[in-house]
């Protein structure tokens, strides 16, 4: 039940983050912004959890996974609700400032509860993020399926109905007992250790990388000439190739007795390569085919970067820390999705945001050069 609630807490994130993203085209007409102005709600978003990452990081530690999943989980059934009440910049900012906070309850809470169930974190955070994946997919396929047949309001207390179902798997799971070792000398070491701040930059690349593609994929397509159905079904395909990957090296050490998190780095940095091209093609595709090709290749890249990540990185430190130090290298990671997709919104503005693409590119090369590094540190010197 314990791997129940935490498979249920990514799935959740992953709707969450790709919300904006699947509402946009309906959204923005509605409360009457431009992309500029979108990319700053976006901003508000992101910068809320940055905030809630560290608050949450130690809540986690002191109190547990049950009581910051349950919070989580109706904080963002509560936004996803009002989005579909208000409509005015402000009110929706608001919302989305409550699920942020939800969001990051329910990452923070899956992300340390799922690889402390397995013998190889890394393996077992892709196989949770699989799950991140799924919400991912879903939400883009069931808003374009449900915006055909009802009203935008109805969409959204649909929405967050489906949010608020899965708690009930938090109030029956039995979690592991975690000891609560959280103090100042604690949070300074993790802060202290250059560990921390290699995964974390690791991830302010990644994670920018993710949530950008998340926001502007149905923008790009529209931009070369996709109809509203055709956006939402490429940000799918997106997040399908995601999910897939991370499933793929989720089982792979079964086939190949290969344990993934001594080599993350160098699948990171090797994954991150391969998708600074992909994003070369976006930039340069002029038809929907090889734009939605680039976009399921960069997926499938981006698939197991961020759970990998998370496994290399929690095995230079005690279970007991890593709420703290999870929330401190997401904190560092969602400053590049609270950068990255507002500068492609201010670079698309009298623009494009497939020009706006090359700024994914850089980050791209860059994530690759970082993980090298990380790969590279022996767990016996930490």
């Amino acid at each position: 039940m314990a791997l129940i609630a935490g498979i249920f807490s990514v799935f959740s994130f992953g709707m969450i983050m790709v919300f904006l993203g699947s509402i946009k085209l309906k959204l923005a007409p509605r409360i009457g912004v431009d992309d500029a102005q979108f990319g700053k709600i976006v901003a508000a978003f992101q910068w809320t959890m940055v905030l809630m990452a560290i608050v949450g990081g130690v809540a986690l530690d002191n109190f547990g996974h049950r009581i910051v999943i349950i919070t989580g989980m109706i904080l963002a059934a509560t936004a996803v609700f009002m989005v579909g009440r208000v409509v005015s910049i402000g009110a929706i900012t608001g919302a989305c400032i409550i699920l942020g906070i939800g969001a990051q309850c329910v990452n923070l809470a899956g992300n340390t509860l799922i690889p402390n169930l397995f013998e190889d974190p890394s393996a077992g955070s892709n196989l949770g993020n699989t799950f991140f994946g799924l919400g991912a997919l879903l939400v883009p396929i069931l808003t374009a399926y449900l915006f055909r047949k009802t009203t935008f309001s109805k969409v959204m207390m649909i929405l967050s109905i489906l949010m608020l179902t899965p708690v009930v798997t938090a109030f029956f799971a039995s979690f592991p007992t975690l000891e609560k070792s959280f103090s100042t000398t604690v949070a300074l070491a993790l802060l202290a250790n250059y560990v921390t701040w290699i995964s974390a930059l690791t991830l302010f690349c990644y994670i920018g990388l993710e949530v950008s593609m998340a926001i502007w994929i149905t923008t790009y397509a529209s931009e070369l000439g996709a109809d509203d159905g055709q956006a939402s079904r490429m940000l799918s395909l997106f997040f399908a190739a995601l999910m897939v990957s991370r499933l793929i090296f989720a089982l792979q050490d079964k086939v190949t007795g290969i344990e993934l998190t001594p080599l993350g780095g160098y699948v990171i940095s090797a994954g991150a390569v391969v998708a600074a091209l992909a994003l070369t093609v976006m930039i340069r595709a002029r038809n929907l085919v090889v734009a939605r090709n680039a976009v399921i290749l960069t997926g499938a890249m981006f698939g197991p970067m961020f759970p990998t990540t998370v496994g290399v990185t929690f095995q230079h430190f005690s279970p007991s820390q890593w709420g703290t130090l999870f929330g401190v290298v997401f904190a560092v990671g969602l400053i590049g999705s609270s950068l990255l997709p507002a500068w492609i919104g201010q670079m698309a503005k009298g623009k494009s945001v497939q020009s706006g693409l090359n700024i994914l590119r850089i980050t791209s090369v860059a994530l690759a050069g970082i993980a090298l590094i990380l790969g590279a540190i022996p767990v016996a010197t930490t």
